[in-house]
């Protein structure tokens, strides 16, 4: 019968090597969302079996992987904000107002260089290790019944939790920013469950799960990202002295807001 353990040592052996592309090239953005994704890949995967782990050793692992995404969130929020806002500039070129976008994204940029060089000193990747260090120690105290059939464990509980997250989808208000947030992250452990766990479920199961996740995923994540957005832009606004910067950014706030808070629709009567 198929062991569980090696699938939690594998994804630990990644986020070793994307801290490593992360350190030789901390400019990326994508070693920075590759990093923070490997470290939520691994804590979904033990959410998902939370039940079938020790209490203490869960809870240890969980909030050390949390802390150590969290190490990496400031990060990967000034990216997206500039992946957005760069979007923004790409939609509405304008000529007359060049030298204003020119200031914002170097603000963007200067506040990205403050945040990298944060993530980059000794006492947060000292922190960091840690992080991985003790993951590793609980890792290797965590014993599963040999006899366990992981496979109907897993196709239950996947079968379950999709049921579960496509009713609660279907009944969502997506203006109500606490559940989207929510439910993405549920989607996010669904999907990531469903594809790390594949070689122990039926493939039909897996594909049909990880299809349904990631629609859901998707979808609550471009509200998440915006209201993310909506508040730095807002919070950069307060630092801008010139009227035409501060308006052009309030701007690309609104676009923003008008993503997860879109207007209210008008009564037909």
């Amino acid at each position: 019968m198929k062991s569980i353990m090696p699938i939690f040592q594998r994804q630990l052996q990644q986020i070793q090597i994307e801290h490593t592309r992360f350190l030789n090239n901390p400019y990326d953005p994508e070693r920075t969302h590759d990093l923070r994704v490997s470290l939520r890949i691994l804590r979904g995967l033990f959410k998902f079996l939370k039940r079938q782990l020790p209490t203490t050793n869960f809870a240890i692992i969980n909030q050390n992987l949390s802390q150590a995404a969290k190490l990496l969130g400031p990060l990967r929020e000034i990216d997206v904000l500039i992946e957005k806002s760069s979007q923004y500039a790409l939609k509405y070129p304008n000529a007359d107002i060049s030298s204003n976008y020119y200031q914002l994204f170097k603000m963007f940029y200067q506040q990205r260089q403050q945040i990298m060089e944060q993530v980059l000193s000794i006492a947060t990747q000292t922190t960091f290790k840690k992080c991985l260090t003790t993951i590793k120690q609980q890792l290797t105290q965590l014993k599963f019944p040999a006899k366990l059939n992981w496979s109907t464990l897993l196709t239950q509980q996947l079968k379950k939790r999709q049921k579960k997250i496509i009713k609660a989808y279907q009944h969502l208000d997506l203006t109500d920013y606490p559940q989207v947030h929510q439910i993405r992250k549920q989607a996010k452990t669904l999907r990531y469950s469903a594809t790390y766990f594949a070689a122990l479920i039926s493939p039909h199961a897996a594909i049909k799960t990880q299809a349904a996740a990631e629609k859901i995923q998707d979808t609550c994540g471009v509200i998440t990202d915006a209201h993310v957005n909506y508040g730095l832009l807002l919070n950069f606004a307060t630092k801008i002295v010139d009227p035409q910067q501060k308006f052009l950014l309030l701007k690309i706030a609104h676009e923003q807001e008008k993503i997860y808070r879109p207007p209210a629709k008008l009564n037909d009567n």
